[in-house]
């Protein structure tokens, strides 16, 4: 019964033990360069600019041409900033908001337009022509077909037609 005792003692006090933290990060990652933000107030501080000039003057700051292009064009699909019929770009905010994770677009439904009924006249035939028609069969050549058929086609072709032939054997 002592043995237990200790034993359950000892494991209580393990847990209660604060464990060395060292090794854990706070955040998953740092904030290096602030080129969303800075896109975001580039444009702000300079409105009426055209996304050209804008682009330009992030690269002098040593912003990536691609990583500033993707960005902007982030922020004008997610409406932080509006860019206008003659190219010049504003700033919808006075600070800068995060952009959202984004995802797929959603299909659009494309609504069918009501089609109104109408009577359609009765075409007068003669008797002959509302008999059915008999389709025609066509005859290949088999040595023209096996020319044109992939490889993997043909086996699929052979191993069907084994089956029908021979029947399945259950090995």
């Amino acid at each position: 019964m002592t043995d237990i005792k200790t034993a359950l003692s000892q494991a209580l006090n393990e847990w209660e033990e604060p464990k060395d933290l060292t090794g854990v990060k706070e955040n998953l990652f740092k904030t290096t360069n602030n080129v969303t933000r800075s896109t975001f107030n580039a444009v702000r501080d300079n409105p009426g600019c055209k996304r050209k000039a804008i682009l330009a003057g992030l690269e002098t700051q040593g912003y990536k041409l691609a990583s500033t292009t993707s960005i902007l064009s982030q922020m004008i699909k997610q409406r932080l900033v509006r860019e206008e019929d003659d190219g010049t770009l504003y700033a919808n905010f006075k600070e800068y908001v995060p952009l959202k994770a984004t995802s797929k677009p959603k299909a659009k439904v494309k609504t069918q337009a009501k089609l109104k009924a109408v009577p359609t006249p009765q075409p007068k035939y003669s008797p002959i022509e509302t008999a059915p028609h008999k389709q025609e069969r066509r005859v290949m050549d088999i040595e023209e077909w096996l020319s044109e058929v992939p490889l993997m086609q043909a086996r699929l072709v052979y191993l069907r037609l084994k089956v029908i032939f021979e029947g399945e054997k259950n090995a």
